[in-house]
């Protein structure tokens, strides 16, 4: 009697700790609800980095940058990585950029211009003269940074660049971002 009774409480707690506990240990179905697991606040996905498991996401006017993990077809999203900005701008549309290392996949550069007006691509020029181009996803971007890049410290990532550019279809300049 007491060993069914202790199979029966085992059994229980299994259940329990299962129905708790499944997606965090076995992930999500999808990246949306990955990420918005750790969230009281509902997130809108806005930009995936598939290739490097990096994900942007915008909570209100707050962006979130974090690194996520994809197994077995399920997503595991990483707290731990995360950083979230916001930008304000007294003249024209807030322009936020960043770069930051993450997910030990390298240096990254991201950004998001705050507008309606849709943007087409960011053109992104270095300091060292090399730039380069990469498509907009609801006026975001996340791009990694150039070898040239990799092995700077985190502190001097911010001065690798000196222009970011959010342009429109035909190329024409929406905003800029200028360290100068």
């Amino acid at each position: 009697m007491r060993k069914l009774l202790w199979i029966s409480l085992s059994l229980i707690v299994c259940v329990l700790v299962s129905v708790f506990f499944w997606n965090d240990i076995f992930g999500y179905k999808t990246l949306e609800k990955a990420v918005q697991s750790t969230w009281k606040y509902p997130l809108q996905v806005v930009n995936v980095d598939q290739q490097n498991e990096l994900v942007l996401s915008l909570d209100q006017t707050q962006y979130v940058f974090a690194a996520y993990e994809q197994k077995n077809g399920r997503y595991h999203y990483d707290t731990d990585s995360e950083s979230g900005w916001t930008a304000s701008s007294d003249v024209g549309p807030a322009f936020l950029v960043r770069a930051e290392p993450k997910n030990n996949k390298g240096d990254f550069i991201w950004g998001a211009l705050y507008s309606d007006t849709p943007v087409h691509k960011f053109k992104i020029e270095y300091t060292n003269g090399e730039t380069q181009e990469v498509e907009s996803s609801n006026n975001t971007f996340i791009m990694r940074m150039p070898e040239a890049y990799q092995s700077e410290d985190e502190m001097m990532l911010m001065t690798t660049f000196t222009n970011v550019y959010a342009l429109d279809e035909e190329n024409n300049l929406i905003q800029a971002y200028n360290l100068n």
